[in-house]
């Protein structure tokens, strides 16, 4: 088992923190801009941090709306947290086992499963909980959840590529 050490904890947590700042402080923006640089930060947190780390960033973001009042349907959040979960572990496997592009096949594999669950969840598990689902929240968790997955992704790859190796944890 591996031993989580203060970097690690402190890494996750300055990364919590960014996500965050960006749901919180920009929640004032439309989803396709917020949504984006979430989705960067969770990409971050599992390719310098590791895979635990963007599991906990994925997990708290949408509990952490839900509190604040972002995200007002609470039947909503483990759904998002499932799906942000898929995108990290998905994202991690990938992108270790191919050598050469491995981090957009990962990325782009992980986008899409992301999206693939939150659009049949909202979709037809969602009305489980919430008798009527409103149209509008299942168009928010349709495409808009791929295009986010994406465009995030790809900064956050890029980033990656910038940040020096002896900064990163390995998974």
């Amino acid at each position: 088992m591996k031993k989580i050490s203060t970097a690690y904890i402190t890494r996750t947590g300055l990364l919590l923190a960014l996500a965050l700042i960006f749901q919180i402080g920009f929640r004032g923006f439309a989803q396709p801009a917020v949504g984006p640089l979430v989705n960067l930060t969770l990409i971050l947190s599992a390719g310098i941090v590791g895979t635990l780390a963007g599991v906990i960033v994925g997990c708290l973001t949408p509990l952490i709306a839900f509190f604040v009042g972002i995200m007002p349907l609470f039947p909503l959040v483990p759904f998002i947290m499932i799906g942000n979960t898929l995108l990290v572990i998905i994202f991690n496997l990938i992108r270790k086992r191919i050598s050469l592009g491995g981090e957009y096949v990962g990325l782009a594999l992980a986008a899409l499963g992301k999206f693939l669950f939150l659009a049949f969840s909202v979709r037809y598990l969602l009305n489980l909980f919430i008798p009527k689902v409103p149209p509008k929240l299942i168009a928010m968790f349709w495409l808009p959840q791929l295009y986010t997955a994406l465009v995030g992704g790809i900064v956050a790859v890029i980033v990656m590529k910038l940040i020096p190796d002896s900064l990163k944890l390995k998974d």
